[in-house]
C-alpha cells in the first residue's frame, strides 16, 4: 500500500534558535529519508518551531491532525514519540484511539514504534518517560527563571516605557531620555486628583505618542495592533502600578497552571519575584507613594460651568437614593441689603427629577469641611494616645465582617482542589481503561473530553479564588497605611482637593429632619483603606 503521509517535525522551546534551527534540520533529515526509502508519498511537512510539547494545541500539529481529519494524509511519521508530545494521555488518544479510527498509520522512527504492528507495548512506558522529562524540564527552567529574576535580570521582551534595555545586561535598564520626563508627569498628574481617564485624555490631545506606538517606532517596524494607537486609561493605570519606575524589577507575576496546562494565570503576590534598587527611578518614592495611595478610584469628579472641580465633587453620596450630590451655589439677602453666598450640594436624583425621585439633602460645603477636619483630629488624637490599640480595634472589625466571606472562599477553594485532585484520577483511570478494552473508545472520548473541560475551568476558578484570598488577608498593612495618613494630616488647618482624595473614599449624607424640635442630620465618612470608624 502507497501512504500519503505527513511529517511531523517539533523543536522544544528550550532549544529553540534563531531560524530553522539544526535540530528541525535534522528531524526533516531523518523523516524525509525514512518516507523516500518506502516509497510512499510525502504530502507536506508540518514544523512547529519553539513550541512545548506538553500542549497539543499548536498551529502546525492541529493543521495536521485536520488533514488526517479531511483525508489528505493517512499515514503521520515523526523522528521519536517526544517529537509528537510529552504527555501520555493525549498521545494515547491520538494513537490508540483517534489515528485507528479514521484508518491512519503513525511511525516514531527512533522509538521503533508503528501502529501497524500490533506490539507496541513499550508505548504507554515511552509516553510516560517523555511526560516525566518534561516535568523535569518545566521545574528547572522555573527554578532558572527564578533565580535570573532574584538576581535583577530583566526578562521582559521590551522595557517599561520610559526605559530602553541595556545591552551590557547591568544596570538592566537605563533611562529613556524623551519618554522618562512624560512618565514622571503622568505620576504628577495622578498625585495631584487626576483620573486615569484624564490623564489619557490630556496627553492625547498633546499628540503625544503612546507606548505601544513609541515602541514600534523606536525599533522602525508597524504597529501590528492599530487599534492601540492612543492613552488609554488602561496604559496609565498600568505604568502608574509599575515598580521600574522606583528602581525595583518585580517579575514572575504570572504563570501557568501546571506544566500541562499552559493557561496563564496571576500568580499570588508573595509568589512575585522582586529586586530593588537595579536601575536608576524614574521618579522619587514620595511621588509614587501620594499616587499610589489614590488606589483605582477616579478622582477628578466634574467640574462646573467654569471648569472648576468643586472640594467634594465624586465623594459625596445621598444615603437615600445611593446617587452623587451635585454643588450648587446659592445666596440669600438680609435684612440689611448685605448677600450671603452659599456654597452647597444637593442629591442628584433632586435636582433631576424633584421630589418624585429623591429629597434635596442640601448641605452647605463648610458643614462637611469642619466635619471632616474634626473627625482627621479626633482619630489623630486616639492614635497618639495608643496606636496599637487603634489599630487592634479597626482590625477587630474589619476581620469580623470579612471572616464569613472569606471562610466561604477558603472553603470553596478547598472544594476545587479536592474535585481538580479528582479528575486527574478519573483521566488516568479513563486512559488505562481504553488501553485494556474495558471501555469502549468513544464512550472513553466524550468522558475524557468533558473531564478535561470541567479541569480548565475549575483551574482557572482555583486561580483566580486563591489570587481573592490572598488579596483579603492584607488587612493589617492597609490600616496602618491610614494610621500614617492620619497622622502626617493631623496638623492642617485648611482642606484640599488633594488630601481628601487621599483620605476619603466617600461620604455619605442623610436627609435633614427634626427630632424634639433639633435639627438632625446623619453624614457618615467612609475612609480609603480601612471603610467607617466610629
Amino acid at each position: 500500500m502507497t501512504y500519503q503521509v505527513g511529517a511531523y517535525l517539533r523543536l522544544s522551546r528550550d532549544d529553540e534558535r534563531d531560524g530553522e534551527s539544526l535540530s528541525i534540520e535534522n528531524q526533516r533529515s531523518i523523516v524525509t529519508d525514512y518516507i523516500t526509502k518506502k516509497g510512499w508519498v510525502l504530502v507536506d511537512i508540518y514544523i512547529d518551531d519553539g513550541l512545548t510539547g506538553t500542549n497539543f494545541d499548536r498551529p502546525q500539529f492541529q493543521r495536521m491532525i485536520d488533514d488526517v481529519r479531511n483525508g489528505r494524509i493517512n499515514c503521520v511519521v515523526v523522528k521519536d514519540l517526544s517529537r509528537f508530545g510529552r504527555n501520555y494521555i493525549q498521545i494515547g488518544e491520538y494513537t490508540d484511539y483517534l489515528f485507528p479510527t479514521l484508518g491512519c498509520r503513525f511511525i516514531a522512527i527512533n522509538d521503533g514504534i508503528d501502529t501497524l504492528e500490533k506490539e507496541n507495548e513499550l508505548m504507554p512506558f515511552k509516553n510516560l518517560v517523555n511526560e516525566w522529562y518534561s516535568r523535569d524540564q518545566s521545574k528547572k527552567v522555573k527554578s532558572a527563571k527564578i533565580a535570573r529574576a532574584k538576581n535583577g535580570f530583566f526578562m521582559g521582551a521590551y522595557a517599561p516605557y520610559g526605559y530602553i534595555k541595556n545591552e551590557q545586561r547591568q544596570p538592566p535598564l537605563l533611562i529613556d531620555e524623551y519618554a522618562a520626563p512624560i512618565v514622571r508627569r503622568i505620576f504628577e498628574m495622578r498625585a495631584t486628583g487626576m483620573g486615569y481617564r484624564t490623564i489619557a485624555t490630556q496627553l492625547n490631545d498633546e499628540k503625544i505618542i503612546p507606548p505601544r506606538e513609541y515602541y514600534y517606532n523606536s525599533i522602525g517596524k508597524p504597529n501590528p495592533k492599530k487599534g492601540l494607537r492612543s492613552w488609554s486609561d488602561v496604559v496609565v493605570r498600568e505604568i502608574l502600578k509599575n515598580e521600574a519606575y522606583i528602581g525595583n524589577i518585580v517579575q514572575m507575576r504570572k504563570g501557568t497552571i501546571s506544566y500541562k496546562n499552559k493557561t496563564q494565570v496571576n500568580r499570588p503576590e508573595e509568589e512575585w519575584v522582586r529586586a530593588e534598587g537595579t536601575h536608576e527611578p524614574i521618579v522619587s518614592l514620595v511621588l509614587w507613594e501620594t499616587a499610589r495611595k489614590l488606589g483605582d478610584r477616579g478622582t477628578v469628579g466634574k467640574s462646573n460651568k467654569d471648569g472648576e472641580i468643586s472640594l467634594f465633587s465624586g465623594l459625596l453620596k445621598c444615603g437615600d437614593c445611593g446617587r452623587s450630590m451635585k454643588f450648587v451655589r446659592d445666596s440669600n439677602t438680609r435684612k440689611d441689603g448685605h448677600r450671603n453666598n452659599h456654597h452647597a450640594y444637593i442629591c442628584c436624583g433632586y435636582s433631576q427629577g424633584g421630589k418624585a425621585i429623591c429629597s434635596p439633602h442640601r448641605t452647605l460645603e463648610s458643614i462637611f469641611s469642619d466635619l471632616i477636619l474634626g473627625d482627621i483630629r479626633e482619630k489623630a488624637q486616639m492614635i497618639s494616645l495608643d496606636q496599637d490599640a487603634v489599630i487592634a480595634e479597626i482590625k477587630r472589625k474589619k476581620q469580623a465582617d470579612t471572616t464569613t466571606e472569606q471562610k466561604a472562599m477558603e472553603k470553596k477553594l478547598q472544594s476545587l482542589r479536592h474535585r481538580l485532585s479528582e479528575l486527574e484520577r478519573l483521566i488516568s483511570k479513563l486512559y488505562e481503561e481504553m488501553v485494556l478494552g474495558d471501555i469502549p473508545r468513544e464512550m472513553v472520548l466524550d468522558m475524557m473530553d468533558k473531564y478535561k473541560k470541567e479541569q480548565q475551568e475549575k483551574s482557572i476558578l482555583a486561580a483566580e479564588l486563591a489570587d481573592q484570598l490572598t488579596h483579603s488577608q492584607e488587612v493589617e498593612h492597609d490600616i496602618r497605611e491610614w494610621v500614617s495618613l492620619i497622622q502626617g494630616s493631623k496638623d492642617i488647618e485648611r482642606l484640599d482637593r488633594e488630601l481628601l482624595i487621599k483620605l476619603v473614599e466617600k461620604i455619605v449624607v442623610g436627609q435633614k429632619s427634626m427630632v424634639d424640635g433639633v435639627e438632625r442630620q446623619e453624614i457618615t465618612i467612609i475612609y480609603n483603606l480601612v471603610g467607617r470608624i466610629d
